[in-house]
């Protein structure tokens, strides 16, 4: 498997199809990126060849929750239900994972949602004619994200027919599932004024969702079908689409829960200020917790300026799926996401302030054993929130700085 080659060029001179046949025919594992002209970007994941994933950056991109309407998998009021879950437990489960807990999907449904939300967005982003492509190579999805390995030739297959149906819909809907739509001023007088009423449906939800993928969403219909239909009214002239262009930025769900705004660097720059200053090893095990603590509290004040509310149980709920309880003899004591400071400095100047009660080095390696178990809490909670971040370039730069912290904290023990 050749992960070590970079691709990168322009998409007029390489389309995304023949990039997904080189890339899974490679075993490639990374991100392709895609950059349009109109300033849109997009990101198709590789794990050994296979698809696992695929983002469009637009303010109308497909979501998991059109997706499970459009399949009839689950309602609005349903999706609507388990999105302000989410807002009350920002790090908690997964939109997906939660509807599964209330019995509304099976994870089969699940696993075909999320491969048909690849699919569907590989073909639009297949769509794009004029842009740039670049393909880092090991840079993978948050894992909790990822959806199931779809095989390249059938995500090929897709991709080539739909570039072949859209060939007369590009024409009638300019911009793809994006189309924003309005009923026709004066339409044609000698129309027979006949609907099939599928049709009238369509035209009935223009005025209240615009574009073709919220009509479609809101029918719960698959979006192709109802671009079909569309697209023959728009040339009977009922009604007319109205070209707006992508609009780059997040979904309105997305835009909320995304951690964007998360100010990771100056956390670090802090943590690697105070580290330096800790001297002894009590007091530097303290640091490593008040860092997992002070990474909790900037999370709180990022989502609080997008009006979501941290769940208190937030950190709590983190440490236990990585099974993390406490370090040696002390448990943590965690309220409000915060980790008792105070009961942890008097274990740690208790056990690391004395001197060692046999051999020599065992204070140190027992330090190194409690050292690696609250790094895992801080990287638990960093994994976290970064995962949250929607952007895949900034997700890299903040894994990136993580590792250069914590190979700095290794080498001023």
């Amino acid at each position: 498997m050749a992960q070590s080659r970079v691709f990168q060029g322009r998409l007029e001179e390489f389309g995304l199809v023949d990039l997904i046949q080189t890339l899974g025919l490679d075993g490639q594992t990374g991100a392709l990126h895609l950059r349009g002209d109109s300033e849109r970007s997009g990101v198709v994941y590789f794990e050994s060849g296979l698809l696992v994933g695929a983002q469009e950056q637009d303010r109308d991109a497909l979501t998991l929750g059109n997706v499970l309407q459009q399949l009839q998998m689950a309602s609005q009021p349903q999706v609507d239900y388990v999105y302000q879950m989410q807002i009350r437990d920002a790090l908690g489960k997964r939109i997906g994972a939660r509807l599964i807990d209330l019995g509304v999907i099976t994870p089969q449904q699940l696993e075909k949602a999320l491969r048909t939300q690849t699919l569907w967005t590989v073909r639009e982003l297949a769509l794009w004619k004029r842009g740039e492509y670049a393909f880092h190579a090991d840079e993978h999805m948050p894992g909790d994200m990822a959806a199931p390995q779809t095989e390249v030739t059938a995500t090929i297959m897709e991709a080539l027919r739909y570039l072949h149906e859209w060939e007369s819909l590009e024409r009638v809907l300019p911009d793809g599932m994006r189309t924003t739509l309005s009923m026709a001023n004066d339409p044609p007088i000698d129309h027979p004024m006949r609907f099939h009423p599928a049709a009238w449906r369509i035209i009935s939800r223009v005025n209240s969702h615009r574009t073709v993928r919220r009509i479609a969403t809101s029918l719960r219909m698959p979006e192709l079908d109802v671009a079909r239909m569309v697209g023959t009214l728009v040339r009977e002239g009922l009604l007319m689409p109205r070209h707006q262009g992508g609009r780059p930025g997040l979904p309105f769900e997305a835009e909320r829960m995304n951690l964007e705004r998360f100010d990771l660097f100056t956390l670090l720059i802090n943590m690697e200020q105070v580290w330096i200053k800790a001297k002894s090893e009590a007091d530097k095990l303290i640091a490593l917790a008040r860092f997992t603590n002070q990474t909790m509290e900037a999370l709180e004040d990022t989502y609080a300026a997008s009006g979501v509310e941290l769940a208190p149980t937030t950190l709590a709920s983190l440490l236990e799926r990585e099974n993390i309880h406490g370090v040696g003899d002390h448990l943590f004591t965690i309220q409000r996401n915060r980790i008792d400071l105070g009961s942890f400095a008097e274990y740690c100047h208790a056990v690391f302030d004395s001197p060692p009660r046999s051999g020599g080095n065992e204070a140190s390696q027992l330090f190194i054993e409690h050292r690696d178990q609250l790094e895992r809490a801080l990287t638990a909670a960093f994994q976290a929130i970064n995962a949250r971040i929607v952007s895949p370039e900034e997700r890299v730069q903040n894994q990136e700085a993580w590792t250069a912290l914590f190979q700095t904290l290794a080498g001023a023990v």
